[in-house]
């Protein structure tokens, strides 16, 4: 893919990010209920781990200031930067890429991560800092929401990856 492509391809993810996050999700004060995960996967898959970090990052820097939710709090940059990382590292393949058993367990491996330790983690401190501890209301739901968004997730990009499988194909194919 060349760099003209790349960067739409990064301009359109991050647009639909910010758009998934802050637009199209359910928002609570203790919770977030969206498909903003699904761009970011993407990018990590077609792009690699640089993209995929960028776009989550950027998305909630962006996304904080266009539509603010309240006071902004680094720690959830922090987060979105490692949910791009993450995703990126154990997502994207140097080559053609394919809908087997492999990528199924790092699809899985990578969603733990990132579903368990970093929303279920990272983000319920950064919650509890911004709530002064309110820990027996936001502790039990943040485990009920990982526990639901989890397999979500990997059903999701499953469906997607099938989808469009000739086309993930043809974008991941090296230069």
């Amino acid at each position: 893919m060349n760099k003209t492509k790349k960067i739409l391809l990064c301009a359109l993810l991050l647009t639909s990010t910010i758009v998934l996050s802050r637009i199209l999700s359910i928002r609570t004060p203790l919770l977030t209920i969206g498909f903003s995960f699904v761009p970011i996967m993407l990018s990590a898959i077609i792009l690699g781990w640089k993209h995929s970090t960028f776009i989550a990052t950027m998305s909630d820097i962006v996304g904080a200031l266009l539509f603010p939710t309240g006071s902004y709090f680094f720690g959830f940059t922090i987060t979105s930067f490692l949910t791009g990382l993450t995703y990126g590292l154990l997502l994207h393949s140097k080559d053609e890429f394919k809908l087997d058993k492999k990528f199924i367990i790092k699809l899985i491996i990578s969603t733990i991560i990132v579903t368990g330790l970093l929303n279920g983690g990272l983000n319920t401190i950064w919650l509890l800092i911004i709530s002064k501890n309110a820990t027996k209301i936001i502790v039990p739901i943040r485990i009920i929401k990982q526990l639901i968004m989890a397999p979500i997730k990997i059903f999701t990009i499953i469906a997607l990856c099938k989808i469009f499988n000739e086309q993930l194909k043809k974008m991941t194919q090296s230069d």
